[in-house]
């Protein structure tokens, strides 16, 4: 009976991920078609009206472009949505949604270069109806990224690196009188095993076995030391003559084991979640005492760009630098380009630490 349930439960969760699996697909197919569509007609839109007189109704083309707004969003968002769930943990997938975003964002001054010129309030409409679909986007992309991050930063602080990466003590059980010193020593670390580590040599030298680039998972002089119950000495300095010295492996071979084994793992994990806390601070608080700067440095970039884009497209009079930039427009852009940067920051530790295992 619990066997026939078990086999239920696991059908209907399967049945349940499929459903969400094909719902995902119609989302990013959908929504990329609509979407890709929308952008499409307003781009048209912005070329046919920007190309001097035309009879088309302006009334007309306003009302057009307001349904097309609707359906722009509606349709990137369900892209978003779908993308995120079906490629959801690709490295990449955070990085394509952002730069989609900034495309869309500065179409106006894309188009500017194709001699699109906004004279007139439809063109004006359409082009701002783009950037309006490529803020929104933005933010779906933004949040992508934050809760993608936070997902690896919790299975790293639990798992360390992939199962796939371990190979030297792979499936090895903690050890029942566990202890798990932060940033200890590997003796101090959950997988250090007792009957070995009695006879271990560079415990009784108080080191550490990815120092000595030997140990109890990679060195077979030490688990043949320890079953053979070979006395190690209790000093400090006597113990450390013990410690085998393997010279038919290269330093690089050596360090290679160390990448491969549990007990490095462990240590790992310990100096991620060191150094995690210490990347999240270091952006907040270069925030907060740099606040005025990078503002002012944003709102000089959005007024450079206001310019630039007044001049080219949006405008017969652009704006000049003596423009005023609303502060909480400047404020929610630099926070978004802060997130990205400690997004990116943390995915950048993440690859030193479990990647190249430094």
């Amino acid at each position: 009976m619990s066997y026939r349930g078990d086999g239920s439960g696991r059908g209907i969760a399967e049945a349940f991920h499929d459903f969400l699996t094909g719902a995902a697909k119609l989302l990013l197919y959908a929504g990329l078609f609509v979407g890709l569509a929308s952008v499409g007609f307003l781009i048209y839109t912005a070329m046919v009206f920007g190309g001097g007189s035309t009879g088309a109704s302006e009334a007309q083309a306003l009302s057009n472009i307001d349904l097309f707004q609707k359906l722009m969003i509606s349709g990137l968002l369900g892209a978003g949505i779908g993308s995120a769930f079906l490629f959801w943990g690709e490295e990449l997938l955070g990085a394509i949604q952002v730069i989609l975003a900034g495309i869309l964002y500065f179409m106006p001054l894309i188009l500017s270069s194709a001699g699109v010129q906004a004279d007139n309030k439809v063109v004006q409409a359409a082009l701002g109806t783009i950037q309006t679909g490529g803020a929104a986007f933005g933010v779906l992309a933004i949040c992508v990224l934050v809760f993608d991050i936070a997902n690896r930063m919790v299975t790293r602080v639990k798992q360390g690196s992939k199962a796939d990466q371990i190979k030297l003590g792979k499936g090895i059980k903690e050890e029942a009188d566990r202890q798990n010193v932060f940033l200890g020593k590997c003796w101090q670390l959950p997988f250090c095993r007792k009957f070995v580590r009695e006879k271990c040599p560079i415990y009784h030298a108080r080191r550490t076995c990815w120092r000595e680039q030997v140990g109890c998972m990679c060195e077979e002089q030490v688990i043949r030391g320890a079953m053979e119950n070979k006395a190690i000495p209790k000093d400090v300095v006597a113990a450390a003559k013990f410690i085998p010295q393997n010279n038919k492996l290269t330093v690089v071979q050596k360090r290679e084991r160390c990448k491969q084994c549990v007990i490095y793992n462990e240590h790992q994990k310990h100096k991620y979640r060191a150094a995690l806390p210490a990347v999240i601070v270091f952006f907040i608080a270069f925030y907060a005492v740099c606040r005025g700067f990078l503002l002012s440095a944003t709102e000089g970039i959005i007024q450079s760009m206001n310019s630039l884009v007044g001049r080219l497209t949006f405008s017969q009079n652009p704006k000049g630098p003596g423009a005023v930039v609303a502060e909480p427009f400047q404020e929610m852009l630099l926070i978004c380009v802060m997130i990205i940067l400690m997004t990116y920051a943390l995915k950048l530790l993440e690859y030193l630490i479990f990647k190249l295992k430094i």
